[in-house]
Order: C-alpha cells, then structure tokens, then sequence
C-alpha cells in the first residue's frame, strides 16, 4: 500500500468519524446553547461593524487579522469583514457541535475576543 492511499484511507477515517461525532451531538444543541449562539452572534455583529467602520475610513491594509486582511483586499471593506465574520461564526459553529461537552468553554472566550475587538477598533486603537 502506498502513502497516498494510505493518506486518503485516514482521511477518509477523519471525515466519517466528524460526521458521525456532528450527527450525534446536533440534535438539541440550538436548545442548549442559544444564549451562548445569541451572545456569539451579537459580538460577532458588533466586531465586524467596527471592524467594516476603520476599514472604510483608515483601509484594510490596518487589519490585523491576516485572513480577514485578505478576503478584504480581494472582497472590500465591506465584505470582506462580512464574510470573514461568516466563515468564523461558521467555525464555531462546527467546533462546538463536534466538542459539545466543551462548548461553554469554547463559546466564552470567543465573546469575550469578539467583544474585544470591538471594543478595540473603536476606542483602544487610539489609546
């Protein structure tokens, strides 16, 4: 058997294990954590108007979130923090469906950056 094989064989492994382990553990998780999902959603909103804000008046070169930068330069100041926020709210979603158990420890930290960054490119940054 050749590395090649064997490496799709793993990832073919990875992907039906992470399907199972999000077929298992979606069921009820809105249920569960909507106050966690509302707090992401509203933090994440509220990062990416400020974010979206010195975009257009200072440009998105000022970025400091490489991956954010770069749909931006590509996307705009608009979008690109739109469909970076997506991606990452997307992320999230999916990291805690997979690590349910873990979701409140996931989900804080993320608000807490979230709010942050708001927090930061409104009033921090000229501090």
């Amino acid at each position: 058997m050749n590395s090649r094989h064997t490496t799709i064989m793993l990832a073919n492994e990875f992907i039906g294990f992470y399907v199972s382990r999000l077929r298992r553990n979606f069921p009820g998780f809105f249920k569960e954590f909507y106050p966690y999902i509302l707090l992401s959603i509203v933090a994440a909103f509220l990062d990416f108007l400020t974010t979206m804000r010195f975009m257009i008046a200072d440009g998105v070169q000022e970025e400091l979130h490489p991956v954010i930068n770069l749909v931006s330069i590509f996307a705009g100041p608009v979008l690109g923090p739109l469909i970076g926020k997506f991606c990452q709210l997307l992320a999230l979603a999916l990291l805690t469906i997979t690590f349910r158990p873990y979701a409140r420890i996931i989900f804080v930290p993320v608000i807490i950056l979230y709010l942050f960054a708001a927090w930061y490119n409104m009033w921090g940054v000229y501090l």
